[in-house]
């Protein structure tokens, strides 16, 4: 008789789905190799998010100096902290992180300067614990929004939907103490970039932020740059700001958006012999573009070296 009430044993059931999901025919249909794909890729998802759970509830990620609090913010920095705690279980080097923090949208009554006490209670603690973990200089903190507010208010007092907008940056690495970008000549009608109720137009794009930041955690060829950022190409490369720009242990410098670089080796596509050189590698590049000194083209004069 079935039922709704299973007779297996706590695991048996996962163990049997995993035996039913195994080696699948060389006449599967496509339609089945690709529902056991999924639910391969789950089961194994779950398996670690089991372990995970299990990892944080032992104790071995606690964190007792971290304060705990009710305000949302917090406990968000909080998780993230001790997620952080266990990149050596999850076997993880780097990774970016989400959150959230709304009630911005302050038509009415402003209380952004309370919302900012709890903002800057939650980013102290999570600075505090990252000190205590000796990975400040390795994380940056970015604020953004989706849009920016008027700068005249409106017959509530609140402010409405603009545009053009100042976000921050803070980390433990960062060449800090700046303001980057452009700012307004005149905030009033008479500035250019000022169009209804103080809507100001954006004169430096998100893109430029997330370039360096991407220089920072590895990516550096222009090719792969493309890539992470698609729109990258509609301000252009010198618009972008560099690693070295905001990071005290940035590399790539500001002065090389003036020629492309397509595999991130240092020697611009004009004299590159070697067009794919892995510049993760810690090995010399010489002039040309190419591993120093054995990975030449044959019949390539060989060059100094000079570093990626």
């Amino acid at each position: 008789v079935l039922d709704r009430f299973s007779s297996m044993e706590p695991g048996e059931m996962m163990s049997l789905i995993k035996q039913m999901n195994g080696v699948g025919q060389s006449d599967n249909s496509l339609f089945g190799e690709t529902w056991s794909d999924v639910l391969a890729q789950s089961l194994f998802e779950m398996d670690e998010q089991e372990k995970l759970h299990e990892a944080l509830n032992s104790g071995e990620f606690d964190m007792n100096d971290y304060p705990e609090s009710e305000d949302d913010l917090n406990a968000d920095f909080r998780a993230i902290a001790q997620y952080i705690k266990s990149r050596g279980m999850r076997k993880v080097d780097r990774e970016a992180f989400y959150l959230s923090h709304g009630s911005y949208d302050m038509h009415g009554e402003d209380t952004l300067s309370e919302m900012f006490q709890e903002v800057n209670t939650s980013l102290g603690n999570f600075k505090d614990e990252m000190i205590r973990q000796n990975l400040w200089e390795s994380v940056v903190i970015i604020m953004g929004s989706d849009f920016g507010r008027t700068i005249t208010p409106n017959s509530h007092g609140g402010t409405d939907h603009a545009w053009g907008g100042n976000y921050f940056m803070i980390g433990g690495s960062l060449k800090g103490g700046k303001i980057l970008g452009e700012y307004p000549e005149r905030l009033s009608e008479a500035s250019d970039i000022w169009t209804a109720r103080g809507r100001l137009i954006p004169t430096t794009p998100w893109d430029s932020v997330w370039n360096g930041v991407a220089n920072w955690m590895g990516v550096r060829g222009d090719d792969e740059l493309d890539f992470v950022l698609p729109n990258r190409d509609n301000f252009g490369k010198c618009a972008m700001f560099t690693d070295d720009q905001l990071f005290q242990n940035g590399q790539v410098s500001a002065s090389d958006c003036l020629v492309r670089d397509s595999d991130g080796d240092g020697v611009p596509d004009g004299q590159d012999v070697c067009p794919d050189t892995p510049y993760w590698l810690s090995v010399g590049v010489d002039l040309s573009g190419c591993l120093h000194p054995t990975l030449q083209p044959t019949g390539a004069t060989p060059s100094p070296v000079t570093t990626a």
